[in-house]
This record gives C-alpha cells, structure tokens and sequence, in this order.
C-alpha cells in the first residue's frame, strides 16, 4: 500500500469519477486506474462498482475511506510536528457561512495573508451542516458555522455573536405588519442545513406563523435583491443588511432575543494537531477586534476575499 495509492483513491471519492481525480492528482486516468486496482488486489477488497449515474463506493469502500482519510491525515500531521518551529506555511483549508465569509471575513483573511504568505490559504462557503461534515471527514481543517454542535469530535470556540433580524422591503415598516400578511409571502433563504433557515423555521413554529412559500436561494446578493424587490421576507444577521449596498431598500425588524442572538463557532476536529498555519490563525482568532464588522467592510469585502484567499464554492470544495 502506497501513499499516492490512497490519495488517488480519495480523489476519486471526492471527485465522483477517475477521470477528475487524474485531474486532481496531476496524472492521467488509466494511471489512477491501475494504482485503484492494484490497492484493490492487495486488499482482495472491490472498492467501486461503476454505474450510468457515476461510479458508486462498495460497503469495503466506505469502510476504507476513513482510514485512508486518516493515514493521509497523519501524515500531514507528522509533516506538520517536525516543520513547527518554522514560519507558518503549508495549507489552511477554511469552510465558512457566506454571511460570515462576506461581512467578517474578509478583513481577517487578508490581515493573515500578509503577515503569512507562504501559507495556501483557502475558503469554501456552505450551509452549517455541510461544513461540519466536512470537518469530520477532513476535507476542511476548521470552519465558521452558526451555534455550538453536541459533537465530542469537534473543538469548538464561540468567535463573535450575531443579532438576527427580519429583513423586507419598505412596504412594511414594523415585525407585526409583516406577520399580519406572513400568509401570503414568500420567505427567500439558503438550503436546508443553514443554521440561520433552522433558526428562522423554528422561530415560524413557536408563533404559529405559516409563509405562504419557502424559496431557496444560493446566493446572499441574491436573497437580498428579492427582498428589496418585494419579492419576500428573510432572516439574516443585522450586519449584513445594515452593510448591504441595498441598505436604503430594505426594513429591519426586531425579533424576541432568544431567538435573535445567536453565536458564531470556530470548529476543528479534536484529533488533529494544529499545523503552524493553523496555530498562527487561531492566535489571530482570539483578538476580538478582528471580528469587529464596521461599515468600510462591506464595500471590501469581495475585492479583499478575492485578493486574501482562493475562495472556492461549496460545490466543487465539499461535495
């Protein structure tokens, strides 16, 4: 068993077929083929079974995966411990919500990158959900993500505490004229698994308000462009809207706190030893001016986020 075996072997899985794993791994398919299936003949496992819709993991497979995860893993690991007195380098995958990746992020993000810029910096946004399976499978070191989980694999640091709001257009100046006419809109929010929609769905069941329609959007400029139309309602972070370019069509309304205040969490796997990269990003974490969102921010934020990091979508990053 060799270590370019099960890296190739992980592609294909994250990839979902040889042919973009020979393209992750910088090789050409019939390359990955064979070293898959001299694994498999060493193992006397089949670990793929070949489908029209795709290539699809043998129960052997699933069982393999998390131990070829981990030896990759552990080798980073000891990479990592022998390299720790030098300067920060090497990789930092990073996951995030896209509130959080648009409004606090970028500022930090670059404020590293210049203090460290041997590390391979990258960030991919998705649902809470999304990132914490990510992080247990090791596909990102740490992520940003919305409440504490019950997870005793996760290390978990509560950064900096948002303030939910609804958000409509101008046609509706208080909480009560909204609920009044709830029946008949739309709520624009991100896929299920965002923490901010769970929040939101939760808050509907204890007042007994039913919207006439949930719609899914992938995009923040996106929900909020719809509702600055008029299109509907939604529940983001009171910094976004107030740093939205759309700022002057939209109305903020206040709902009860327990509900509105909500923590946003630092999480990265407990069984893995912080790289120097890591290690430098937490240190940078715990000064809490740097999550101190002013109104300079929201104007930077995409020029910063793309100059700071390789921002990669939740797409081609966690799936």
């Amino acid at each position: 068993m060799e270590m370019r075996q099960l890296k190739m072997f992980c592609a294909v899985v994250e990839c979902g077929s040889f042919t973009a794993a020979a393209e992750k791994v910088h090789t050409v398919q019939s390359n990955v083929t064979m070293r898959i299936k001299e694994l498999e003949s060493e193992l006397g496992q089949q670990f793929f079974v070949r489908k029209k819709s795709g290539i699809v993991l043998t129960l052997a497979g699933q069982t393999f995966l998390g131990y070829a995860r981990r030896i990759l893993q552990l080798t980073e690991e000891s990479r990592t411990a022998l390299l720790a007195s030098a300067a920060p380098a090497g990789p930092l995958r990073l996951g995030s919500m896209e509130t959080t990746a648009a409004i606090r992020l970028p500022p930090v993000l670059t404020r590293y990158r210049e203090k460290y810029p041997a590390v391979r910096l990258s960030l991919a946004t998705d649902t809470t959900a999304a990132l914490v399976k990510a992080v247990e499978d090791y596909r990102l070191d740490g992520a940003f993500i919305g409440g504490f989980q019950r997870n005793a694999a996760l290390v978990q640091e509560e950064l900096f505490e948002e303030e939910l709001v609804v958000a409509s257009s101008r046609d509706y100046q208080s909480l009560s004229e909204v609920a009044q006419v709830i029946a008949k809109q739309t709520v624009l929010v991100f896929r299920t698994g965002c923490f901010y929609r769970s929040t939101l769905e939760r808050w509907f069941h204890q007042t007994g308000l039913v919207p006439n329609e949930v719609m899914e959007m992938g995009t923040l400029d996106g929900i909020l462009s719809c509702v600055a139309s008029g299109m509907g309602v939604t529940l983001l972070p009171r910094t976004v809207i107030e740093q939205s370019h759309l700022k002057g069509a939209l109305s903020i309304h206040r709902i009860p706190a327990e509900i509105a205040n909500v923590k946003t969490v630092f999480i990265r796997r407990n069984d893995v030893l912080p790289s120097s990269a890591m290690a430098a990003f937490i240190a940078m974490s715990h000064d809490g001016s740097a999550w101190h969102a002013d109104g300079a921010t929201h104007a930077t934020s995409h020029l910063a986020a793309r100059d700071a990091i390789a921002l990669s979508s939740a797409e081609s990053s966690l799936h």
